[in-house]
């Protein structure tokens, strides 16, 4: 463990109160700020913390083996190389991502092979006289402060002090072991795939199933039918011939030539033997029958699953083919045919009009919000019976807000829209349900 003796931080004008702060940063302090800011943890996890407002900044510069250049994760660049900084505080002396007892936080699901130096710099002491007491009135008042660093199972601290120098201050230098990273892949993270459920579903019961933990940004949908893909989404692009995943919007955009902007595709827009997956940050969101899923998993997790692969060998999917080709017996032809004729009836039957807040669903581009009584995905499956179209987000084409408790900002952009905004009562009347 590094330590702060009391008279290297006890200079010029560090009062006692500094030592205190000093001595406070522990780890328990680190568990106590990490829950309150909901910090994430992976399989390495890098956290930094201070007793002041100085807005100082935990960066981590990162070499991958077999890539020509490096890459900085860092409040200008928050995600890299499997790595996420989380959580960053103190930008400004207001408002929820200020504190006086601040924390900083990058974890890595799975960090890739290569060269990794963590480091503190400091963006602005936030210095004012009228604040505080005058305690941070000094702009190179000594700011004590330690980095913990989870690694291998084992925690290690870093403990220093920021004085006002110019230059950033290392607190771990370390390589990690493995393969050279092929340039453009975005680096092997641990994927699981799993096949169509045959009925809508959510990642919430998906990862009950699966039992696989949920972690924002780690669920991934296939492109199953015409999708609008906004900016910014984060796309992974599976090679099932060698069963390999192009990670990163970058890296997919690259491969597929296309641009980097709205995009609007569908699976004849995906080449052969690939399959397109788009990152959601709802745990509730609806994912259709027929659609793949995959989740970014951490090692254990992905070793656990490793032997029901969703990835079938060559023998087997030439196995998988021969089977659908094989030409199908005459009771299996009059099967099909009955199934056929009871899916187009069923199609084509009129769907409820019944009226409710507002009228029937038909034609109408909704959006849910809030916790709802009924499951998500019954919702989802009653509003498009009934002839909606539901959307993920509030916008200018919309029609109705279907709204339960804890609506928030859909709430407000929807009103700010002027559009038509139901609760539940309203919308199951309206579905017939």
């Amino acid at each position: 463990f590094g330590t702060i003796s009391l008279c290297s931080v006890c200079i010029s004008d560090c009062c006692a109160a500094d030592c205190a702060m000093a001595l406070a940063l522990d780890l328990g302090s680190l568990k106590k700020r990490l829950t309150r800011e909901k910090a994430q943890t992976g399989d390495m996890t890098a956290s930094l913390i201070w007793n002041d407002p100085a807005d100082l900044d935990l960066h981590c510069s990162i070499h991958v083996k077999g890539r020509k250049d490096s890459e900085q994760i860092y409040y200008g660049h928050p995600k890299g190389c499997n790595g996420h900084l989380d959580v960053d505080m103190n930008v400004s002396t207001s408002g929820k991502k200020f504190s006086l007892e601040p924390v900083e936080n990058i974890f890595w699901k799975n960090p890739l092979p290569g060269k990794y130096e963590i480091f503190v710099d400091c963006a602005s002491m936030n210095t004012e006289e009228n604040r505080w007491e005058g305690k941070y009135s000094k702009e190179n008042r000594p700011v004590p402060f330690k980095v913990f660093l989870n690694k291998d199972g084992k925690m290690q601290t870093f403990s220093a002090v920021w004085n006002g120098r110019k230059d950033k201050i290392v607190a771990y230098k370390f390589s990690i072991a493995g393969d050279a990273v092929d340039e453009g892949t975005g680096g092997g993270g641990n994927y699981l795939v799993f096949p169509p459920e045959g009925k809508s579903t959510t990642f919430k019961e998906l990862c009950t199933k699966h039992r696989v933990a949920w972690q924002v940004g780690c669920g991934f949908y296939a492109v199953a039918r015409t999708e609008k893909i906004h900016n910014g989404k984060q796309m992974i692009l599976q090679d099932l011939g060698k069963s390999k995943f192009i990670v990163g919007r970058a890296n997919v955009l690259k491969k597929l030539s296309w641009p980097d902007a709205e995009l609007k595709k569908a699976p004849k827009d995906i080449p052969t033997d690939h399959r397109l997956f788009v990152q959601s940050t709802s745990y509730n969101r609806v994912i259709p029958s027929d659609t793949h899923v995959l989740f970014e998993v951490d090692a254990a997790t992905y070793a656990k699953h490793r032997k029901t692969s969703t990835i079938p060998p060559p023998a087997a999917k030439a196995k998988a083919k021969a089977k659908v080709t094989a030409p199908a017996t005459p009771k299996a032809k009059a099967k099909a045919k009955v199934q056929a004729k009871a899916e187009a009836k069923a199609k084509g039957k009129a769907a409820p009009t019944r009226g409710g807040g507002g009228g029937g669903l038909r034609g109408k581009k909704i959006v849910f919000t809030g916790t709802l009584s009924t499951p998500r995905a019954a919702a989802t499956a009653a509003a498009k019976a009934a002839g909606a179209d539901v959307l993920g987000a509030v916008s200018a084409n919309m029609d109705v807000l279907v709204m339960g408790p804890g609506a928030g900002d859909k709430k407000r952009k929807a009103e700010a829209l002027g559009k038509a905004i139901w609760d539940e009562t309203q919308f199951k009347r309206a579905a017939g349900i």
